[in-house]
């Protein structure tokens, strides 16, 4: 299992509850897998702790249990699989809490800071982008690539999500793509342009109408003498996309034009420290 506890945060901490939701559902207590092997368990889980700390009706679990998202299963089936799922918990069913009762009724999943791979994914985006903006470009980049490496594959990839969840997977995938581009950012910036091709490219052809992403493609394969395949690059993004980009356009013409500004900023010797 593959949990990431050494961020300096949470060094010397206990953490009984270990969560993880960037890939196959995962949950340990005390070292000891206790996720529910059910699907319909798991559904339920999966809706929980992507709402940690928050209540979640017993409508909202119904939809999410149910055939399609105009389709419900009934409370007692609801409450049911509630109870199976405190049960697979063991030890950590006191964490899933009832609120509220009758047709107010609902249930949270509590967790404590940095218990979930999401908690910390985004605490190391967001001290990545605060250490981009103050200059340190090295610490920011070890940030960033360690945020990303919490994510072993889609999110949830191996449950079967409700219309609910699904909904917030929407909103995972564009924090990550967000990362994916920081990361380019910086690497570009660190003149690693060359040592990204190969991940920029498997990017750029998954999303091709991603504009920044793209812009960095282009900007990667310039700096490494590839002119050609950057300007490629660019009539592949005006094939996939739905709508023109003028910064692109406007790369493209720098590029034609062999800009210097292409060449992108000198690194100082304290870059090339925090870097290393």
């Amino acid at each position: 299992m593959r949990f990431h506890p050494s961020a300096q945060w949470i060094e010397g901490s206990r953490v009984t509850v270990r969560i993880a939701l960037l890939g196959p559902l995962e949950v340990q207590y005390d070292g000891r897998p206790i996720a529910p092997s059910a699907p319909k368990q798991r559904t339920l889980l999966a809706l929980l702790l992507l709402n940690a700390n928050h209540e979640v009706s017993v409508g909202q679990c119904a939809r999410e249990l149910g055939d399609g998202a105009s389709r419900k299963c009934s409370v007692s089936t609801v409450h049911t699989h509630i109870l199976q799922l405190r049960k697979a918990l063991g030890p950590a069913a006191k964490r899933l809490r009832t609120t509220g009762a009758g047709p107010d009724a609902g249930y949270l999943f509590a967790t404590e800071p940095m218990e979930l791979d999401l908690d910390r994914f985004d605490k190391l985006v967001g001290i990545a982008r605060t250490r981009r903006a103050d200059g340190n470009l090295g610490d920011a980049a070890r940030l960033i690539t360690e945020a990303l490496n919490l994510w072993r594959t889609e999110a949830l990839v191996d449950v079967k999500t409700g219309p609910g969840a699904q909904r917030t997977l929407v909103g995972l995938r564009t924090k990550r793509m967000e990362a994916l581009v920081i990361c380019a950012d910086l690497a570009l910036r660190l003149g690693h342009h060359r040592q990204v091709l190969g991940k920029l490219t498997a990017l750029v052809h998954r999303h091709p109408a991603e504009e920044q992403l793209t812009a960095h493609l282009m900007t990667a394969l310039y700096r490494s003498g590839r002119q050609g395949d950057a300007l490629a690059v660019y009539q592949r993004f005006l094939t996939s996309a739905e709508t023109s980009s003028r910064a692109l356009s406007e790369l493209q013409t720098a590029i034609l034009l062999a800009d210097p500004v292409l060449e992108g900023p000198a690194m100082t010797p304290s870059d090339l420290i925090s870097a290393g």
